[in-house]
């Protein structure tokens, strides 16, 4: 015979202890990846706040309209209008205001 010595392993079920940890590294790494996630978006919001959705170009000016405030841009070529959520809506409320927006906006292209 040898003297050889043989480790025998046997996989089995996981243990209460060994599924309380795994389950906290999946929800670490979830959270991490939540993080991360949230963290990029808001970099890149930040990093292009000013430019144009429709051109890319930093070319964004905002016009105030009572209590409106709405997103220009002022690329010759593009011209497009930017409205957050519910601007739209308070633009719509009041027929007046569609006037008046409606003669800013078109001011800025004079």
């Amino acid at each position: 015979m040898s003297k050889d010595r043989v480790l025998l392993k046997i996989k089995g079920e996981m243990g209460d202890e060994e599924l309380f940890f795994k389950e906290q590294e999946q929800n670490q790494i979830k959270n991490l990846r939540e993080k991360s996630a949230k963290e990029a978006n808001e970099k890149y919001c930040e990093e292009h706040k000013d430019h144009c959705f429709r051109c890319g170009t930093r070319s964004l000016v905002e016009v105030d309209r009572e209590d409106v405030k709405i997103d220009i841009c002022v690329n010759q070529d593009c011209g497009a209008v930017h409205l957050d959520p519910g601007e739209l809506e308070a633009i719509i409320k009041d027929q007046k205001s569609i006037i008046s927006v409606s003669k800013a906006i078109f001011n800025v292209f004079k």
